[in-house]
């Protein structure tokens, strides 16, 4: 059994800095701030770039 850690990660999104944690399992990025989660597979798209992406769309929803 394998053990996964979350990664850091922020991004500068509409003037301000948004942080959270990625996951990388299943060829998919799983993203969680203190508010909300979010998933998508990594499509050709490095994880880090991924996560970035998915925490702007976390903050447009409210949940970042």
């Amino acid at each position: 059994m394998s053990r996964q850690c979350w990664i850091e990660v922020s991004t500068e999104y509409d003037g301000k800095v948004i942080s959270g944690a990625y996951i990388v399992d299943e060829n998919a990025v799983t993203v969680r701030t203190v508010l909300g989660r979010k998933r998508a597979p990594l499509s050709g798209l490095t994880p880090v770039h991924l996560a970035k992406i998915l925490l702007r769309k976390l903050d447009r929803e409210g949940m970042a």
